[in-house]
Order: structure tokens, then C-alpha cells, then sequence
């Protein structure tokens, strides 16, 4: 004791720096948190404000001579405390997930009674103040002033344990329980302090107040490094908000594990009304949500599974896409809750320019539909003349999938194209006479492969008394049971199973109502998305369904069909175990014979296309501006025997039109610099050329309702889509050649499959290793000769000097079409990697990113050039 006596001036003149310090430093706190919500930055501030007035207070009356300004200051010190207390219990209850009636009534409890403390305790009848030597200090006066305050201390001491009890229980991570841990040893501390004051009444001790001021001091300190701790991460959230956080362009909040908004920034201040400084805000109360949603949110976002939601704000009224997360800890325990809010405003913008914009869609579909079928020709092209020529059962069957899958490819590909029909009112429904066989075939071929790589069991369930021969819009009929089985083989996990079922019911003499059910137990549909099922562009559980592929088109599609063939389609589902979709549509009956079971045979339907005639004094001319779209032409009338004279360009055609008599011109559509009708117009404007009565057949990608009939208006005899079908090929051929240099076969049954047969890999292939040589047999039909043939074509078009001559003169138009020739003359004969660089030149004059070309220009032209060197010695060599 005698060495406080002795040093009693200098431990005061501690207590009360320490006080200016404790002030200030929640000064600072409060500042550096004012972008945070609720109660705790206020809290810190007040505990901090409370222990610097206590450590004040009591040491100014220390040292004060004045004995009634020792009494000011000792109210002041009393007032600490009382603070003090009172910013405890805030901290504690902002950290509970209390409501805000409850939290409110505590702090309104506590503050009430800190009130009657400082009134009654601090009443100067309670104590007598005397000076002493060094110091002044006060002796016991009312009794009963004193047993109140410590009977209210001793309430207060037990409210704060039933609190901390609460807290604790409910308490599930870590972080927590370290706070509350330190809790208990700031407040055990601080309750230690005070027995000396408390002993006073019967002790003589004169500077009790040092050991409550200590006391206070450390505890504040314990605390405020805990709390500092516990809300570490909002502290470096808010370290860099003034840089990076308020300024993003996108709607940022961060809300506690009790699911109270501690953070935003101004962009969501702004967009949901949060401008004015809310306490203890929950979720609900800042988007319209209906009871449970929040807490359901909550618990998603805390399993690892981020959603985005369609809300709207209950401020603004506006609705923004909100995406939540969860931030874990260290421990992998839930730290904070991150959600960001963007307003759709600017999704509505485009919109309507989509809107404005419909006019020029007739034109973009023209020439998307062009660029997109010219590769599926060459893919349907050279797939048959592996079916013509090749003899081994195994890669014939593969050869088969492929034509199914080219031809499918194109009928998906025409799903945007049957959408915007759809939408005006001009889709085409054609009836025609067509075997059911056939289309079950196709479709169970098409997604044969696609269920066996996810090891899905595909079964075909047929009627067997079903007609064979039906009448109705085959290519229609075959789109929706394509996209219905495409979405149960997405849907379907794997090792899963689908069912197609095919069965009908009679509706009168000659109709009947056709019935079609894929089943599956794949994941299944929930009984809320249900009604939306068909509706455009929907997709359901973005998150857990993030891996499939696709735009959410094909079953509202599959609707509108079945609506516009007279039929009815519906869905069954149970969440997690599967679905049905069933389509009822009326046909004609055109053979009654019963298809019989089919399910033996269904898939081995294979067979090997005959040339249907022979024409060796014919000659025609082919125009295309790729190469390889001539090549797959004279390959697919190779048994023909025709004599093809192939061009590349309208110029070329116009030339050898001027000079040679032909019995026939096929004509591509879109070339650069003269197009298929520019050509057309000057080969007719010459009326003494030798070729004005010649046939000219169009040959074009162009999907658009009326080109046909503005390709006959324009003087074309005839017109082929790309992909070209061989038997429309030949078909149009045999009806436009002079009827004396067709020589008709006679009709002969399918060639059988033979057994399967490899070959081994040759010299040369090996010589071209750094070529992907597996996709350039394929191309050339497995022909090594051909695959020659091409890899010499390819040399011999070199296409450097046109990139260098349009990339100095910044003819980035021709660029393009070079550039975009190089792709897929590259891909083609497997140079994988130039072609990727080709295309990225292609994109960037497409992005109107110069600067990208003009840096990776040479890098091009230098790869080029060094494969083109390789296959040079690789050839000579052969």
C-alpha cells in the first residue's frame, strides 16, 4: 500500500493518459467504421468513451484540491462505468440474433436504469470528500445510496451472465466462442477491480479508485482486442472501401452470421433505398420476401451454393438480380454473407433494343444460317463417300450415326430459324407419307451414342399393331421427339434410364391419335417450376444444373410444334426421381399393316447408297469459293462418272461459261466480290453466250421462308440446300441433264455390312505427326490419296501473300474472309492450333480489335510459313 501512497500523483497522471488515449482510440474506431450498419460500431465507441471518462474522472478527483470539483469529476467517473456497462450489453446483444423488440427492450432496461444509478449513487449526499497530503478521496456518507448501486451492479452482473449463457448456447462457431471466452475474463477483471471499493465500508482504503481504474482499463483492453478479432474481417472489408468497395459499379452487402446488414456500398444504397443509416437491417426488410425465404437463403448460401434471385427492393420497388455467398473463416465456419444486388433496369434496355433491332433479323439469319451449314455440307459430304466406298461394317455404322447426326445438327440448327417462324406465323407444316420406322431409327441412332457415353440405358417401347405408313410432317414429327430425348439424355444422371413409348388410339376410320412418352428418372422437376416448364428461354436451378448445355428453347419449341400439328403435350414429375413428357398428335393412316416388333432391329438399319445413274458425256461446272465444298461435290458424284470442271469464284465461272459448253452449272449463293445471282444476271445478259439455255442450279445455306421462290424468280432452273443430301443431288441432276447422257441403274438391294477391318498406320501419316491426321482422314473420307490431295491444295493456296497485301492496305473486310478461309482449310486437314490462331484474327476483325491483329499478324504468318515448309518435305518424301 505504501508504494501507491508514495507514487499516487504519477499512477493518476497514468490513469489519466490512459483515459485521453481510450477516447480517442474509439474516436478513431468509429470513424474507420462508419460505413458499417448496426450496433457494434457504436458499442466499441461507447466502451471505449465509458472507460476514458471512468480513468478521467476518478483520477481528476484525485488529484483536484477543490473538493466540489472532486465531486463533478467523480459523477464523471460514475458515468464511465454506467457507459460502460451499457455498451457491453449492446455489444453482446448485437452479436445474438435477437429481434429487435427484444434487443431494444434490454438496452432500454439497462439505459434506465444506469439513469436511476447516476441519480441516486451520484447524488452528493452519498459520499464525503476529504483532501489528504497527495490527493483527495472520499469516505462512506448514506449507506442505502451504496447498497442500491451495488444491488444494481449485482442485477446488472446477472443480466450480463443469463446474456452470455444465451449467447453461448446458441453459439456455432469458433469465433464466437473465443469472444465470448474473452468475455467473461474482461468482465471477471473488471469484477475482481472493484472489491477493494466494495470493502471500503469497513476498510480504510483511500485510493480505492486506483483498482477500479486499472481494473476497467484492462478489461477494456481484453475486450477490445477480442471484438477487434471477432470482426477482423469487416475491419479489412472497410480498410479498403474508400478505394474499391463504395466505388464498384455493382450493388455490394455484408451481412452477419446473424443475419443482420452490416455493410454496403453506395451503388446499393442507392438502388434500395439504404441511404439513411439503418439499424440492425434484415434481409426482409430490404426486398419483398415472403416468411421463411430469408432463413432459407441464409442456409443455402452456408452449404456452398451460390444462387441468384430475382428480388424486389421494398424501398425502390426495383428488381435487381441478386447473387448470395457465403465467406467461411479459417475454420471453415461461416464469417459474413456476401450478396450482390444488380438492377435489371439495363437488362430491360436491351430488350427493347432487341426490340428495335427485329428489322435487320431476316438478313442475320440469311447469313448465320450460310456460314453454320457450309461445314455441316462438307460433314454430310464426306460421310457419304465413306458410306459409298468404304466396305467395313463397324466404321460404316459410325459413318451412319454421323449422316443421322449431320442431318439432325441442321434440323437443331433451325430451331432459332423455326422460333422467329414461329413467332410470325409463317412455319411451314408439310404432310407427306412417311414410315414411323424410320423416324424411331433415327432418333434412337442420333442419341444412342450420347446415352451410352453416360451409361444411360435407351429403350424403344413400340406398339407392335401401330401403322407402319403414317401420314403428316415427318421432319416436324422427328424435331420433337429429338428435343424431347435430348433433354431427358441432359436431365439424366449417369447410368440413368429413358424410355420411348410408342403407342396410339383409334379416333376414327383412317385417324388415329399417335402417342409418344419419353420417360426417365433423371433429376426431375420441382412442382413450382413445373408451370414454366415450356416457357421461352427458361431454365431451371442455373447452379446445380450449371454443366448442361443449352438455351432453354428446345421445349418451348417441342409446344408450339405439337400445337401447330393439332396435338396436345403435357408433363409428369416427381422432384429427384424423373420425369414424363407425353405428346398426342392426330394422323393419317396411309397402311394399315402393323409395324410388328421392332425392337431387335431398330438400330441396324445400315446400308450402302447406289449411284442412280451414270452419265459419262455429261459436263458440268461447279462454283463454290472453298475448295473443299468442290472437292466434297466431285466426290459425291464420283460413280456418276460426270466431268466436273470446278471454279472458285464468280469471275472464273463467267470466264469458262464464255468459252465451254456445259450441260449443267451448280452455283454457290454467297461468294465474295460476285455473288451466285450477280453471276447469274451476266450469264443470261449475254444472249449469244454458249451457255444462255444451260440449267443453273442454286446451290445455298440460306433457311429463309420465300428464298426458294426468290431464287426461281431470279432465273435459277432449281435450287439445293446445304448440307446437300446425295439423293436430292442426284435427283436434281438426273431432272436438268439432256434425258439422252443419263444412263439409269436398276434399282439393287442394299449391299451388306462386312466385318470390321483396320489398317495399320502408314509412313506418311507417321511423317505428318504434327497434325491432328485422325480429323484429316476423316475429312477425306479415310482415303489416304485423298487426304494427299487435299494436303496439296492446301500448299498450293497459300494465302500469306492476300493476308500480308489486305493487312498493309487495312482492307480488313477481305482480311476477314481470308482469314476466316485459313480457319477452316487449317481445321480441315487437322493443323488444329493455326486454325485457332486464324480464327482469333478472324474474331478480332469481326470485334474490331485492330490492335490485337496488328500484334499477331507476323506471329500468324510466320506459323504458317513453317508449316507449310513441313508438309512440303513431308509430300516430297512421300
Amino acid at each position: 500500500m505504501k508504494i501507491f501512497l508514495e507514487n499516487i500523483l504519477y499512477i493518476n497522471l497514468i490513469l489519466l493518459m490512459a483515459g485521453a488515449v481510450s477516447i480517442q482510440l474509439g474516436a478513431l474506431f468509429l470513424k474507420r467504421e462508419k460505413h458499417t450498419h448496426g450496433f457494434f460500431k457504436y458499442s466499441v465507441f461507447l466502451l471505449a468513451l465509458g472507460n476514458g471518462l471512468c480513468l478521467t474522472g476518478y483520477s481528476v478527483m484525485s488529484l483536484s484540491t477543490n473538493l466540489t470539483l472532486a465531486y463533478i469529476f467523480r459523477v464523471i467517473g460514475l458515468i464511465g462505468i454506467d457507459i460502460y456497462l451499457l455498451a457491453e450489453i449492446m455489444l453482446i446483444t448485437s452479436c445474438l440474433n435477437f429481434s429487435k423488440v427484444a434487443e431494444y427492450s434490454i438496452i432500454s432496461i439497462a439505459l434506465i436504469a444506469d439513469g436511476f444509478d447516476i441519480f441516486i449513487y451520484g447524488n452528493p449526499e452519498t459520499d464525503h470528500f476529504i483532501r489528504y497530503d497527495s490527493f483527495t478521496s472520499y469516505i462512506r456518507s448514506d449507506p442505502y445510496r451504496h447498497i442500491f448501486h451495488y444491488t444494481y451492479l449485482a442485477i446488472l452482473i446477472v443480466c450480463l451472465l443469463i446474456i452470455s449463457v444465451v449467447w453461448a448456447l446458441n453459439s456455432k462457431y469458433r469465433r464466437e466462442k473465443k469472444l465470448i471466452f474473452y468475455t467473461f475474463v474482461s468482465n471477471v477483471i473488471l469484477a475482481i477491480s472493484t472489491i477493494p471499493d466494495l470493502i471500503k465500508i469497513s476498510h480504510d482504503i483511500s485510493f480505492a479508485h486506483i483498482f477500479y481504474c486499472a481494473g476497467i482499463c484492462i478489461a477494456f483492453t481484453v475486450f477490445y482486442i477480442a471484438a477487434n478479432s471477432y470482426m477482423a474481417f469487416y475491419i479489412t472489408v472497410n480498410s479498403i472501401s474508400r478505394d474499391i468497395f463504395s466505388t464498384l459499379p455493382t450493388g455490394l452487402l455484408v451481412f452477419d452470421t446473424n443475419y443482420h446488414l452490416n455493410l454496403s456500398n453506395e451503388y446499393a444504397n442507392k438502388l434500395l433505398g439504404l441511404d439513411k443509416e439503418p439499424h440492425r437491417i434484415r434481409l426482409k426488410e430490404i426486398f419483398k420476401l415472403k416468411s421463411g425465404e430469408p432463413l432459407k437463403m441464409f442456409e443455402t448460401a452456408t452449404e456452398g451454393v451460390a444462387i441468384d434471385y430475382r428480388l424486389t427492393s421494398e424501398v425502390t420497388n426495383k428488381v435487381t438480380l441478386v447473387n448470395f455467398s457465403c465467406k467461411m473463416d479459417k475454420n471453415n465456419e461461416p464469417m459474413c454473407y456476401i450478396l450482390v444486388a444488380n438492377d435489371l433496369t439495363e437488362e430491360n434496355r436491351l430488350v427493347e433494343e432487341a426490340q428495335a433491332a427485329n428489322e435487320a433479323k431476316s438478313q442475320f439469319i440469311s447469313n448465320i444460317s450460310h456460314e453454320i451449314r457450309t461445314p455441316i455440307n462438307i460433314i454430310s459430304g464426306m460421310d457419304e463417300l465413306i458410306c459409298r466406298e468404304c466396305t467395313d461394317s463397324d466404321i460404316l455404322k459410325y459413318a451412319e450415326n454421323i449422316g443421322i447426326a449431320s442431318k439432325n445438327l441442321s434440323t437443331l440448327i433451325n430451331d432459332i430459324l423455326d422460333f422467329s417462324k414461329i413467332e410470325s406465323g409463317k412455319l411451314e407444316i408439310i404432310s407427306n407419307e412417311y414410315c414411323i420406322q424410320n423416324i424411331i431409327s433415327d432418333c434412337y441412332n442420333l442419341f444412342s451414342n450420347l446415352a451410352s457415353a453416360k451409361k444411360q440405358t435407351l429403350t424403344i417401347d413400340c406398339n407392335p399393331n401401330l401403322p407402319k405408313w403414317l401420314d403428316g410432317d415427318e421432319v416436324r414429327l422427328k424435331q420433337i421427339i429429338s428435343n424431347l430425348l435430348s433433354n431427358a439424355v441432359k436431365y439424366t444422371p449417369d447410368g440413368g434410364a429413358i424410355t420411348v413409348k410408342i403407342t396410339y388410339e383409334s379416333i376414327q376410320n383412317n385417324v388415329i391419335n399417335l402417342i409418344i412418352s419419353v420417360i426417365d428418372n433423371g433429376i426431375g422437376i420441382s412442382e413450382k417450376d413445373l408451370p414454366h416448364v415450356f416457357e421461352n428461354f427458361q431454365r431451371f436451378e442455373l447452379t446445380r444444373n450449371r454443366s448442361i448445355q443449352g438455351t432453354g428453347l428446345g421445349l418451348s419449341i417441342t409446344q408450339n410444334l405439337v400445337n401447330l400439328l393439332n396435338g396436345q403435350i403435357h408433363v409428369e414429375s416427381v422432384y429427384g426421381k424423373g420425369s414424363v413428357f407425353t405428346v398426342e398428335i392426330p394422323q393419317h393412316i396411309i397402311d394399315n399393316s402393323p409395324i410388328g416388333d421392332i425392337t431387335k432391329n431398330y438400330a441396324n438399319m445400315s446400308t450402302i447408297h447406289k449411284a442412280l445413274f451414270t452419265a459419262p458425256d455429261a459436263k458440268i461446272l461447279s462454283v463454290d469459293d472453298v475448295q473443299m465444298n468442290l472437292d466434297v461435290l466431285a466426290g459425291l458424284l464420283k460413280k456418276t462418272q460426270i466431268k466436273i470442271d470446278s471454279v472458285l469464284n464468280g469471275a472464273d465461272a463467267l470466264d469458262r461459261l464464255n468459252k465451254i459448253k456445259y450441260d449443267l452449272v451448280i452455283l454457290d449463293h454467297m461468294m465474295p466480290e460476285m455473288d451466285g445471282i450477280e453471276v447469274l444476271k451476266r450469264l443470261k445478259a449475254n444472249k449469244q453466250g454458249l451457255n444462255i439455255n444451260t440449267p443453273v442450279i442454286m446451290l445455298t445455306a440460306n433457311a429463309m421462308i420465300g428464298a426458294d421462290q426468290n431464287y426461281l424468280e431470279s432465273g435459277f432452273d432449281d435450287y439445293l440446300s446445304k448440307p446437300i443430301k446425295l439423293i436430292d443431288l442426284e435427283q436434281t441432276i438426273i431432272k436438268h441433264l439432256p434425258p439422252n447422257l443419263v444412263h439409269l441403274n436398276k434399282t439393287v438391294e442394299a449391299t451388306p455390312l462386312v466385318a470390321n477391318s483396320t489398317e495399320p498406320t502408314s509412313d506418311f501419316l507417321n511423317s505428318i505427326d504434327f497434325l491432328d491426321t485422325k480429323a484429316g482422314l476423316e475429312f477425306a473420307a479415310g482415303d489416304e490419296d485423298f487426304y494427299k490431295q487435299i494436303l496439296n491444295t492446301y500448299i498450293t493456296e497459300d494465302k500469306r501473300p492476300a493476308l500480308e497485301e489486305h493487312f498493309k492496305a487495312n482492307d480488313w473486310p477481305n482480311y476477314q474472309i481470308v482469314a476466316h478461309s485459313l480457319k477452316g482449310t487449317s481445321s480441315t486437314i487437322g493443323a488444329l492450333e493455326l486454325s485457332a490462331l486464324a480464327k482469333e484474327l478472324e474474331f478480332a476483325v469481326k470485334e474490331n480489335r485492330i490492335d490485337y491483329i496488328k500484334e499477331h499478324h507476323n506471329h500468324v504468318l510466320v506459323e504458317y510459313g513453317k508449316l507449310l515448309d513441313k508438309l512440303k518435305n513431308a509430300l516430297d518424301k512421300a
